[in-house]
């Protein structure tokens, strides 16, 4: 019985750690052209409008490599009207913490124009994935405080999700309290405006795109390979890819198929000389092409539009 318990305790400390890793894990991985793009519906105080985190580009502060997440607005009625209302430099540590290192407050997108932070801020600390965490920290003459209400929540077809809660005080008084759900690997998936002094504003922000290819997988261990050698096109695709793979030994190849929400919705075994995949069966949108062996895996972007 006793060895029952110590191997179930086991069992269940694999799945969690599945999922708990490090902050980064529950985040948008750091690679340009990842986004998410939520939206908000209409309210009596708060237009409707759709909300965007783009990985823009990479740059070098400090002599580390960190990334532009620039954040921007369109509203439901001035849809060609772009507002960027943030610019953050991120980079993950050594330990897979989240670090902002700096902030562009004029939005120009230039990392010479920024304020770099003289001590990285913990943006994502890996401390997110214990429930019960709390800290604070000051900015300006406001002071934010962190708490970690959950670690298992469930937003759409995510679960496991650390749920942040987000309060913002000055004077002893609260002035705004946000909520952010994090799911696995694929960062917030939803945005919550629970109160704002002064004024009744409350809204859900629900995630409704995401492009989360994860940069850090590449090559593994590794035969080299050009990834000029893997063809895939057309593309935009209509209802046939054509797939070339030259210049390698591996005839056998896991093709996986994922969709803009990170769900696998082709898995297949093809050979090094299949040409054509058929998918003509899926929605317009944008998708994540795997091609897998013992010793490689390469990703391709791949979009459907008819």
């Amino acid at each position: 019985m006793k060895k029952s318990f110590i191997l179930f305790v086991l069992f269940i400390s694999l799945i969690i750690n599945a999922f708990s890793q490090s902050g980064s894990d529950y985040y948008l991985p750091l690679c340009v052209g990842n986004f998410a793009s939520f939206y908000t519906p209409e309210s009596n105080v708060y237009g409707g409008r759709k909300t965007n985190y783009f990985i823009k580009q990479e740059d070098l502060v400090n002599n580390q490599v960190a990334f532009l997440q620039e954040a921007y607005e369109i509203l439901d009625n001035s849809p060609n009207d772009t507002n960027v209302f943030q610019q953050f430099w991120l980079r993950k540590d050594s330990l897979g913490n989240v670090l902002l290192v700096a902030i562009n407050m004029n939005c120009t997108g230039l990392i010479a124009d920024a304020l770099i932070l003289p001590v990285p801020h913990m943006f994502i600390p890996n401390e997110y994935l214990s429930l019960g965490y709390s800290r604070s920290y000051p900015f300006g003459d406001q002071t934010t405080y962190d708490t970690v209400v959950s670690v298992s929540s469930s937003v759409g077809v995510y679960n496991n999700c650390i749920v942040v809660r987000e309060t913002l005080m000055s004077n002893q008084m609260v002035d705004l309290v946000d909520q952010y759900s994090y799911a696995p690997s694929a960062g917030i998936v939803k945005m919550e405006r629970l109160y704002k002094r002064f004024e009744v504003q409350t809204f859900v922000a629900s995630l409704t795109n995401i492009l989360n290819y994860n940069c850090y997988l590449g090559l593994q261990n590794c035969e080299l390979i050009d990834l000029n050698s893997v063809k895939l096109y057309p593309n935009p695709a209509f209802d046939i890819i054509n797939l070339e793979i030259n210049n390698t030994n591996v005839e056998i190849f896991t093709l996986n198929i994922y969709n803009i929400m990170g769900l696998l919705v082709r898995n297949q075994i093809i050979s090094k000389n299949d040409k054509n995949i058929y998918v003509g069966n899926f929605n317009n949108g944008i998708y994540i092409i795997e091609l897998k062996s013992n010793d490689l895996v390469i990703n391709h972007k791949l979009i459907i539009q008819r």
